[in-house]
């Protein structure tokens, strides 16, 4: 068996390598936390085009890019949220990051939305106006 001094002496050699590799550790987690977007809420308004009447249940699609992370090597994904508006025509995303996001409108007997925007405050208003589909000749 080892002697407890020879123990000793073998354990302080590697305590250099010991605070290295928690020191790594740490910076990581704190770099890790720098990346982290900013979060908001988005709040989508659907309307009649011609009346500015709401639109009641219209459906709600929104998605965005949620970046991987190289520290804990996840790689990106599309995140797809759906919802339906209320009576007033309103519905409110939470937990949306900083970005470009991409919402799509869907209603009965209305001509379909869908554009990219750049989400860039927190309860930013986007309001939709769908039109009648055009009649067929």
């Amino acid at each position: 068996m080892k002697s407890q001094n020879t123990l000793i002496r073998e354990c302080r050699r590697y305590i250099p390598l010991v605070v290295l590799v928690s020191s790594a550790a740490f910076w990581n987690a704190t770099a890790a936390r720098a990346e982290d977007p900013e979060i908001f809420s988005v709040n989508v308004l659907v309307k009649d085009a011609k009346s500015d009447e709401p639109i009641a249940f219209a459906r709600l699609t929104l998605q965005y890019r949620q970046e991987g992370s190289k520290f804990k090597l996840k790689r990106g994904k599309t995140v797809s949220l759906s919802a339906k508006t209320n009576l007033q025509g309103r519905y409110k995303f939470v937990n949306i990051p900083k970005g470009t996001i991409r919402l799509m409108v869907i209603a009965d007997r209305r001509q379909t939305f869908g554009q990219e925007i750049e989400l860039d405050e927190d309860n930013q208003l986007i309001e939709v106006k769908l039109r009648k589909p055009q009649e067929l000749l």
